[in-house]
């Protein structure tokens, strides 16, 4: 990842220094910014730097954020302020909180808990009620997934299941409902969560 990003910033700043040696752009102030954006993207100011003496621009290895950047390539480094937690145990509770964060943010926006509307206490409560048992239903769906190999989160499965419809078909005088098999992901949820029968209820059945 590092690799591709110092491409691209490379490929950005040589473009800048052949506008420059070109004569296209002279003013030190507008060749100043044009390196700073290319910079602050690809997270560029990690791996370049740049000088512009006497007319020439040139962009090199950054001599002091380089190596660090090397340094640490391939590790995944965790800050905690508890001392009598060892690395094992700082990772387990980092996970946690990871999965505490994911979760409010799935309440707060995949089922839609926030905002609220309602001003009886009692409303209040029903309405975060559901909203809890729609995330536990979510995870439920997302283990079953897991189990069965289908690499999916719950949002996913619920937007592949949506390629399935409920249509009702006219036979001759006969309406007959059915419903649609759905994409390929849709059929593979259905049988993750080990359901066959798709009949779906007729317009005069209770439920």
């Amino acid at each position: 990842m590092r690799e591709a990003a110092m491409e691209k910033t490379r490929q950005a700043l040589e473009k800048l220094s052949v506008r420059v040696a070109a004569g296209r752009l002279k003013k030190a102030q507008k060749i100043g910014e044009a390196a700073a954006r290319i910079l602050g993207r690809n997270h560029g100011s990690r791996y370049y730097g740049w000088s512009f003496e006497k007319g020439i621009f040139r962009y090199f290895g950054h001599p002091g954020h380089l190596a660090p950047e090397k340094a640490l390539e391939g590790k995944y480094v965790i800050q905690t302020e508890e001392l009598d937690l060892n690395a094992v145990q700082a990772v387990e509770a980092y996970k946690d909180l990871s999965e505490i964060e994911r979760s409010f943010r799935e309440l707060k926006d995949h089922v839609e808990m926030r905002p609220i509307y309602h001003r009886q206490p009692k409303r209040v409560r029903a309405h975060i009620f559901v909203a809890a048992l729609a995330f536990l239903l979510a995870r439920a769906l997302e283990k079953k997934l897991k189990t069965a190999g289908v690499p999916m989160s719950s949002a996913q499965a619920l937007e592949a299941l949506r390629t399935m419809h409920v249509v009702d078909i006219r036979v001759g005088a006969e309406i007959r409902r059915g419903v649609t098999a759905g994409n390929h992901q849709a059929r593979q949820i259905l049988a993750a969560l080990g359901i066959n029968d798709r009949e779906p209820l007729h317009k005069d059945s209770n439920p």
